[in-house]
């Protein structure tokens, strides 16, 4: 384990006049071993103490005290900002995955979670327990049997983030067809997730495929 030079220059004076602890001294031990520019202190340190210092018992019981106090006071110092670290670090990373989140937008299976009727001669949708990003609506005149039906398809898209945060008995609302545009002359509501492209050009033996992979959510 590397210890930094000051903490080891502390040590030298215990160390040099051998009041230091046996770990104490193996750690100096093998920091001098790698660290010339501390060995070159404690060799001058050694050659300026002319007159050597013979410190009583209660002194070097006090320079133990300060030296593992000065140490102590090092690792909690260090701790502190490996905590601080952490923290920022967590921070960040929950930061991101909201992000994340928010952004990832995806089409919400049906999982009994859609429902549609009319108000006030509108067909309103609802979707439980999420928030609706975006709502994707195509209306298909066919003519089957004798007669013209219209059938408006439509799948709608949230975020992963909305639905974690939005409680199931939470609901939104939105407009599939305005009163004023014609709602009366809808005979189906269909929730689809597959591909729109076309689909209100396909004969009646196409559009029986895409309603057979549909949801019937409403019907006159």
């Amino acid at each position: 384990m590397n210890h930094p030079c000051n903490l080891i220059k502390d040590l030298l004076p215990l160390y040099h006049d051998d009041v230091c602890s046996s770990e104490s001294r193996e750690i100096v031990q093998q920091h001098l071993s790698e660290c010339a520019d501390c060995k070159s202190y404690y060799e001058e340190l050694c050659i300026e103490e002319e007159v050597p210092v013979i410190p009583n018992q209660a002194d070097r019981e006090q320079q133990k005290a300060a030296s593992f106090q000065a140490l102590r006071k090092k690792l909690v110092k260090k701790q502190i900002l490996s905590i601080a670290l952490a923290v920022l670090l967590l921070a960040a990373a929950t930061f991101s995955m909201i992000g994340f989140l928010k952004h990832s937008g995806r089409i919400v299976e049906y999982q009994d979670n859609l429902s549609v009727s009319m108000v006030d001669n509108s067909l309103i949708g609802r979707l439980m327990g999420s928030r609706i990003e975006r709502v994707k609506i195509k209306n298909v005149d066919i003519a089957m049997d004798g007669r013209e039906y219209t059938y408006l398809f439509f799948c709608v898209s949230d975020t992963k983030w909305d639905a974690f945060i939005t409680k199931a008995d939470v609901f939104s609302e939105f407009t599939l067809s305005p009163a004023q545009k014609g709602a009366d002359r809808i005979d189906a509501v269909y929730y689809y997730t597959g591909d729109y492209s076309g689909i209100d050009s396909m004969d009646s033996e196409e559009l029986q495929h895409v309603i057979a992979d549909s949801v019937l959510l409403w019907s006159k």
